[in-house]
């Protein structure tokens, strides 16, 4: 599933440019329900090893609460007091979706076969 929503959102992000997408958003992308958002935590540390090793920014960056620009605030609720133990406090978090958001994607979806 992590990998899907790495193609599924470079292919999102060619169609409309990168953005920043709800849980809930991302959820019905992989054509889940909505309530799929509230159980996503595996699915995002797996989002977040398949990002690291491919030597992509950390999509987990852009995956916000609605009404929000930054991921859950229980995500910095670690014990290391950073966004989900990754060192990054919410300026980190900041300049990762940077990152991504400045990212050629559509290079990305070339490479994978997109």
């Amino acid at each position: 599933m992590a990998e899907y929503a790495v193609e599924i959102y470079a292919q999102d992000a060619c169609r409309n440019g990168a953005r920043l997408l709800t849980y809930a958003d991302l959820a019905v992308m992989l054509g889940k329900k909505p309530s799929y958002a509230r159980n996503m935590a595996p699915m995002l540390a797996a989002l977040r090893h398949v990002c690291l090793s491919r030597g992509l920014p950390d999509l987990c960056a852009v995956i916000v609460a609605a009404g929000t620009d930054m991921p859950s605030r229980k995500s910095f609720q670690t014990l290391s007091g950073t966004w989900c133990d990754t060192g990054l406090d919410e300026a980190g978090v900041r300049e990762e979706q940077a990152r991504i958001l400045t990212l050629d994607w559509a290079s990305i979806a070339r490479l994978d076969g997109i």
